[in-house]
């Protein structure tokens, strides 16, 4: 019966330990169920007091949620704490998007008023100078040197006088504190805080935008611009057709000013660019689409050769016979030989550009006496790393430094060297404006001496100008009651007077009589004449003088 019995009851238990089971799983999930909801419960409440304090930090204005004055003003809090050097290090006590005060917010420390100001306990510093009743920053300068404060506590206390609040003047240290190396530090025992303003709050906004187009040529170096204003500073980003750029490009950086700059310029950098300035009050973007592309080629069948790509000089390779000039065949359609009167596009190319292109490519000029001449049979000038004769010192067709074909020892031409001469330096052809030819005619003609240099064109001389030099010059210009008749000469409207006829004349009294004229209020009289209006004769004086009668 006992073994009946305990299979009985082992078969009970058996049969029970799967409910046993399952209800221990549904509390273990009932629990696991409190406990997230405990959890979520508990960050939401973390997450509203964040939110709470934060807020309430940044309307308190202090780092650490409490403020010790001025309770009644939004923008400006009284802050205790202590720092190290000068006072503007002290931004750290100030909560986020609060600063120490210095003169820039001089329109929120004018809201403070002496009662306020002296409300304050202690001795509440900021970064402002009052020296002789004024409001600049805090220096290391005897003239700026009294850093300003507020408080019962400041040992310096002037009411009525002039300074960056309203009412008077209180000082937070005063006098020579600069010739002891301590102007605008703390003092412990003397100052027990700061004064912090708010910042001012401003969208983002980009006040210098790229150009809306931009054409660039292959290896240059490109700069678009992206200038911002706001409060708090704006972030900075740029766009390439969308996508946003970083450092993994060495060629393409994001300068510290917000500009872009992209270097060794390629094809692959055209496109459109986008610079985009956000804060937490705006967003602003500009927009700027870049071109890369070559200039059209200067040489014959759009051969090229190097790295000297302008608009207006290329360097083409080639061999001709004879003197350089004729080499006119190695350049396109609107390009010749460059030469001595092509001076100015090829001193538009950087000497550095000029030394360093591979090869030695000749054009009609020759550097005699540090001069730039047409190349008769000798000394024929060229361009690259590659010639016979280099001195950066000298003077010639160049912006900097002379190149010859021929080095010093070697017998000089004006022709093509094989082995020596890689081709021939093409300029691009200047269109020539008018084709009048003969002496030129202006109708009517040139007033005051102008040469007429072309069709009814006149070069003036100097004091006047106009299409037929018909107008003279004033400087300074007459004013609205003068004309200029001849250069710096006014004729002024009756009853003003002065070199630009600005002064009102002063006209006499009394009209003046026998020949006498008036002159700023008084007559002048002629040698025979005397008196207020020049009404006596001078014989008449001479009588009086000896007590005569003039009978």
């Amino acid at each position: 019966m006992r073994s009946v019995g305990a299979s009985f009851q082992s078969s009970n238990e058996a049969r029970t330990r799967p409910h046993a089971t399952i209800r221990r799983s549904q509390s273990v999930t009932a629990r696991w169920r409190e406990h997230c909801r405990r959890l979520t419960l508990l960050t939401f409440i973390l997450l509203y007091l964040d939110t709470v304090l934060g807020s309430d930090i940044a309307s308190i204005g202090c780092a650490d949620g409490t403020r010790e004055g001025l309770h009644g003003l939004s923008g400006a809090a009284a802050c205790y704490g202590r720092w190290e050097g000068h006072v503007k290090n002290a931004s750290f006590l100030c909560a986020p998007g609060w600063r120490v005060c210095t003169p820039l917010d001089v329109t929120v420390l004018r809201n403070i008023t002496w009662s306020q100001a002296r409300a304050v306990e202690g001795c509440m510093a900021y970064n402002a100078a009052q020296d002789g009743d004024r409001c600049r920053e805090c220096q290391e300068d005897l003239e700026q040197d009294d850093m300003a404060g507020i408080g019962q506590g400041c040992a310096h206390q002037y009411k009525d006088h002039t300074s960056c609040i309203s009412g008077g003047r209180i000082d937070a240290s005063c006098c020579v504190d600069s010739h002891f190396h301590r102007a605008c530090h703390f003092k412990p025992g003397l100052i027990s805080g700061v004064v912090c303003c708010r910042l001012p709050v401003q969208s983002a906004r980009i006040v210098v935008k790229p150009p809306r187009r931009l054409r660039v040529y292959p290896d240059l170096i490109f700069l678009l611009s992206c200038r911002t204003s706001g409060m708090p500073p704006p972030t900075i980003h740029w766009y390439k057709n969308g996508r946003r750029l970083d450092n993994g490009n060495p060629r393409v950086s994001i300068l510290y000013s917000g500009d872009l700059l992209v270097t060794l310029s390629r094809a692959s950098d055209s496109g459109l660019y986008t610079c985009e300035a956000s804060n937490d009050y705006g967003m602003d973007i500009a927009n700027s689409y870049v071109n890369v592309a070559e200039h059209k080629s200067g040489c014959a069948g759009g051969a090229r050769k190097g790295s000297l790509r302008h608009r207006n000089v290329q360097a083409c390779p080639g061999v001709w016979k004879g003197h350089v000039r004729n080499a006119k065949s190695l350049c396109g359609q609107g390009w010749k030989v460059c030469s001595h009167r092509d001076r100015k596009s090829i001193r538009d190319v950087s000497a550095v550009e000029l030394f360093r292109l591979p090869g030695c490519y000749a054009y009609n000029a020759a550097s005699r006496r540090n001069s730039c001449r047409r190349c008769k049979n000798s000394k024929m000038a060229g361009v690259g790393k590659d010639c016979g004769w280099v001195n950066y010192r000298h003077t010639s067709c160049l912006s900097r430094g002379r190149i010859d074909v021929f080095a010093p020892n070697m017998t000089s031409s004006c022709d093509f060297t094989p082995g020596l001469t890689s081709g021939v330096l093409c300029c691009k052809k200047v269109k020539r404006r008018g084709g009048h030819r003969g002496r030129s005619k202006c109708k009517p003609r040139c007033q005051h001496k102008g040469k007429c240099i072309g069709p009814n064109r006149c070069r003036c001389t100097e004091g006047y100008k106009g299409s037929r030099c018909q107008i003279a010059i004033c400087t300074p210009k007459c004013g609205v009651k003068g004309r200029c008749v001849r250069p710096n000469k006014c004729r002024c409207q009756p009853g003003y007077t002065g070199k630009t006829c600005r002064q009102k004349a002063r006209s006499c009294v009394a009209p003046c009589v026998n020949g006498g004229k008036c002159h700023r209020g008084i007559c002048r009289c002629p040698a025979k004449f005397w008196g207020k209006t020049c009404q006596y004769p001078l014989h008449h004086m001479l009588l009086t003088q000896l007590n005569r009668t003039d009978k």
